[in-house]
């Protein structure tokens, strides 16, 4: 009888399984939307920090050796003396221990790098008759806590000297040429470029022989260093503070004009990419909004309509078979035999909606839970409920007397 009815009554038991069908998959694929929208936002949002981070590094690395072609823009000098003076003079007649730069390499300074003791007096050059600014060094101090870097001053060799442009080019110098220098050989080991007043009329040399010229072992008086790439409000005071808590007795001079546009425009580049992520982020939280807000209301409006039309359609059922269930609750059929029939048909009609619903999911991109397979019959006979208790309540008498 179940088989037989269904086969009679096809086209009202098609119509039944195709809403539920149809409701669930709108249903699955407005909830699977936004799992798709919230997956290729993340993919968006990777992507752009991906290629952000990139920029950034190739920004940074460019600016890093932009500011290492500028030469050494952080200053240190003894204190004890006005910078007027030693700016005026060009060195410090003040000293300090050669073992200050040791301390600092030592210490966790995050704010410089390039460390380069040095040790400067001017002089009479007496076999050229001429003034000029000496400078004893011997290389860069690495900092322990951090990676071994490329020196931006290569270290010089005991015998060897480096001529500044002014001095090489009036005196007609080039590498390798010698020069004898208050009575001492050296060797040009570099000719520099044009770079500023200071550097065009000075000479270097190695920092013993510097230090035993003047008679000043073990001593320097200056250090210089590089500072870091950073750009804030008050950056010297976060590089003195910092050097300062390691040698308290110096006194700072930053070159920071040109070092701080680049940190400004690394920050600045760095502000624009996070503005951009935060509107791609805000756009697609908005637009995800939306679309909730929409699924939402559509959703329920959709499951509660296929309700409706399941129920609409299962009292229609009954009515049509009014005639065949009062037949058979004369003849003695109980009240659970006949709503099994009814009940039944509702769960086959649920089962092969999800079914149906499950075929669909494998042709398109959404995903049917687990848990569908036992909601979609149960709704279903849920449906089918009030329409079983209407069958069930109306005495068979009454639906046979016209028959």
């Amino acid at each position: 009888m179940f088989l037989a009815e269904i086969k009679h009554r096809k086209f009202n038991f098609i119509l039944a399984t195709l809403a539920v069908a149809a409701a669930v998959s709108v249903w699955l694929s407005a909830k699977n939307s936004l799992t798709d929208f919230d997956r290729n936002t993340e993919s968006q949002l990777a992507e752009l920090e991906s290629k952000t981070s990139a920029e950034m590094k190739s920004l940074e690395d460019d600016i890093r050796k932009t500011m290492k072609g500028l030469g050494f823009n952080v200053f240190l000098f003894p204190a004890g003396e006005e910078l007027w003076q030693i700016k005026e003079r060009g060195y410090s007649e003040k000293t300090m221990p050669q073992d200050s730069v040791h301390k600092l390499a030592e210490s966790k300074i995050v704010t410089v790098n390039h460390l380069l003791p040095q040790l400067s007096r001017r002089i009479q050059w007496q076999e050229k008759n001429r003034s000029i600014l000496l400078i004893g060094v011997e290389g860069q101090v690495p900092i322990s806590h951090r990676s071994k870097k490329k020196p931006i001053m290569s270290p010089l060799a005991p015998g060897t000297i480096n001529l500044g442009h002014d001095l090489h080019n009036s005196l007609g110098l080039k590498k390798d040429d010698a020069l004898t220098l208050n009575g001492q050989t050296y060797t040009v080991s570099q000719t520099y470029p044009p770079r500023n007043f200071r550097d065009d009329s000075s000479a270097w040399i190695h920092l013993d022989e510097a230090q035993k010229l003047f008679g000043l072992k073990n001593q320097i008086n200056a250090i210089l260093a590089l500072g870091c790439n950073c750009a804030s409000i008050d950056r010297l005071g976060e590089i003195r503070a910092e050097i300062s808590s390691v040698l308290p007795d110096v006194q700072i001079i930053e070159l920071g004009s040109s070092a701080m546009v680049r940190a400004e425009a690394r920050n600045k580049a760095g502000d624009r990419a996070r503005q951009a992520t935060q509107t791609i982020l805000e756009g697609r939280q908005a637009a995800r909004t939306e679309r909730a807000r929409f699924s939402s209301v559509l959703s329920p409006l959709i499951a509660a309509g296929a309700f409706l039309a399941l129920a609409y359609l299962a009292f229609t059922n009954v009515r049509e078979r009014l005639p065949e269930i009062g037949t058979l609750r004369a003849i003695g059929v109980s009240h659970f035999k006949i709503a099994a029939l009814i009940l039944a048909r509702a769960t086959l009609i649920g089962l092969l909606a999800t079914a149906l619903v499950f075929l669909i999911s494998k042709a398109t991109s959404f995903t049917l839970p687990p848990v569908t397979w036992l909601l979609i019959p149960l709704a279903s006979t849920a449906a089918a409920w009030l329409p079983t208790l209407y069958a069930l309540t109306k005495d068979p008498v009454t639906i046979l007397r016209h028959d």
